[in-house]
């Protein structure tokens, strides 16, 4: 299944809930690189952990908007920089987290 197919389907399985896109790497060498080249392109990117249901051993990944995702996933493969995957994701940050008060 195509990358924008799997965007639509995450996106229609979870009505109304913001989707991300987590690209994920066999190393941080390569998540470190391709973060550059996206930065570089004036594209949005945060260095982030992977999420557990991405993929179940931890690692790095990037966050990236799910629109810009296809453009991405270009910029990779025309600069050679290695990724396993790209994981559409309903959003995964918790605005809670840490607040105690």
């Amino acid at each position: 299944m195509e990358l924008s197919e799997r965007i639509e389907q995450a996106k229609q399985e979870h009505p109304g809930v913001r989707i991300d896109c987590y690209v994920l790497f066999s190393s941080h060498t390569d998540a470190m690189q391709l973060y550059e080249l996206v930065r570089g392109e004036g594209l949005g990117a945060r260095i982030s952990t992977t999420p557990r249901q991405a993929r179940s051993c931890c690692g790095v990944a990037l966050l990236v908007d799910c629109d810009e995702a296809c453009q991405i996933e270009g910029i990779a493969h025309d600069n050679g920089v290695p990724i396993e995957n790209i994981v559409p994701l309903p959003n995964q940050i918790n605005p809670n987290r840490d607040v105690y008060c």
